[in-house]
């Protein structure tokens, strides 16, 4: 499979795996890239095909701005061990590239096909289904954040309606986070 099917089918094996609560999100690709975001595009999964290195970087990157990053790197450090158990031992919490942090794994490149999409697919939303109520929790009240509902549905030119599975429906902040947030 080339690259770009591989990264556009993405999207759609990940939110067949997440539970209902979390299907809704958003994504987006690049040339070697896919992103999967809820409320802050910045704050996102990703899976990155790192063809140089002969790797696939999946997991979770902070690239708001550098304070953004580095609370949240500092709370996700502070709950590694709910990290580690929801995603093993292999996942790297770290700083990186012009003040941007993630937590994140490199996976054997091999074969653009479908056992490797599955694999991938299953991977990511356990990334999700571990990190994203944690991110929700840890998310400092000054960071945006808005859960709202995607495009409406389209008309096709024959009448019907189009509809993307990332649409219509918002999703609620944890508890903790849903506190009204206060502006300086």
């Amino acid at each position: 499979m080339q690259p770009r099917e591989f990264l556009r089918r993405l999207p759609a094996a990940v939110r067949a795996k997440l539970p209902a609560e979390l299907a809704e999100c958003r994504s987006g690709s690049g040339f070697s890239l896919v992103q999967l975001w809820y409320g802050n595009r910045a704050l996102h999964y990703e899976t990155w095909l790192r063809h140089r290195q002969d790797v696939i970087e999946i997991g979770l990157h902070f690239e708001a701005d550098p304070l953004t990053n580095m609370r949240l790197l500092a709370a996700f450090r502070a709950r590694e061990r709910a990290v580690r158990m929801g995603l093993g031992d292999g996942t790297r919490i770290e700083e990186w590239d012009r003040g941007w942090t993630r937590l994140w794994e490199p996976v054997s490149l091999g074969t653009l096909d479908e056992a490797l999409l599955a694999r991938l697919a299953s991977r990511l939303a356990r990334y999700i289904t571990t990190c994203e109520p944690l991110l929700r929790e840890e998310l400092p009240a000054d960071v945006p954040w808005e859960l709202r509902p995607l495009r409406a549905p389209s008309r096709t030119p024959r009448g019907r309606t189009r509809s993307s599975a990332s649409t219509t429906r918002t999703l609620a902040r944890s508890p903790r986070s849903a506190r009204p947030r206060e502006r300086p």
